[in-house]
């Protein structure tokens, strides 16, 4: 299970390069960082021994090179002195053979599809996750809805959080920059954004929801019915 989680994260990744054309693919990993955007830039599905971490670090200062690698399995080739443990992330899937819900509908959450719609979702991600995001990035991964959804949820004409759904080569659906704004937060809007991303997934016909959690949201994804299988260490390069 923890395989469909990475899997999934690393295609969407690809898939967001490949449509801003920032996608670099290196002999020992493979890298996404986009003009102007702090959303994804990582170094990732990094091969398992000392070439792909001399050749990370040498790399690093070089300036459109990502400044953050996220490391999907452990390995004995990081060294402390050129890599700083920065945050870590739980996967969790959720398996939707025998998933059991009445389908969820809200009037409140809309899918992007305009440019000034993305521009939107960008300023939503960009305080939700206190990075910046953006909006030319994010209506370029909108021009594929059938494998890339996102959308909003707004209240009297204010945003206050935002979701994404991608499905991925073996139709897994990845669960992907789920965030509410400072003052949407403790309202349960991202509980019903989740919500809408797994009927998404069902009419879908994806046998699988797969999503990496913060600390913050772990609680959430667990009483709506997703399990722990593994986790991801993003570190920062020194």
């Amino acid at each position: 299970m923890n395989n469909k989680v990475i899997n999934n994260l690393f295609e969407f990744w690809n898939y967001i390069g490949l449509q801003n054309s920032s996608y670099k693919e290196y002999q020992n990993f493979k890298a996404v960082s986009i003009l102007g955007s702090d959303w994804p830039k990582r170094v990732y599905d990094v091969g398992d021994h000392i070439v792909s971490y001399e050749e990370i670090s040498k790399s690093h200062t070089i300036d459109s090179f990502p400044k953050i690698v996220t490391i999907h399995k452990p390995t004995k080739f990081l060294d402390c002195n050129k890599f700083q443990l920065s945050f870590t992330q739980t996967n969790m899937c959720l398996d939707l053979l025998d998933y059991k819900n009445d389908p969820f509908e809200t009037e409140n959450i809309h899918q992007i599809k305009t440019k000034s719609e993305a521009f939107q979702f960008a300023e939503i991600a960009s305080q939700a996750f206190n990075y910046n995001v953006s909006g030319t990035a994010v209506f370029n991964v909108t021009k594929y809805p059938q494998q890339a959804r996102l959308y909003v949820f707004q209240e009297n004409n204010i945003n206050y959080g935002c979701g994404t759904i991608f499905f991925d080569s073996k139709n897994v659906a990845g669960f992907h920059m789920i965030g509410t704004i400072p003052d949407g937060r403790g309202r349960g809007i991202a509980k019903m954004i989740t919500q809408r991303l797994i009927d998404e997934a069902m009419k879908n016909n994806s046998k699988f929801c797969v999503l990496n959690a913060s600390k913050m949201g772990e609680s959430i994804y667990k009483k709506l019915g997703f399990t722990a299988v593994g986790t991801l260490q993003n570190y920062k390069i020194l």
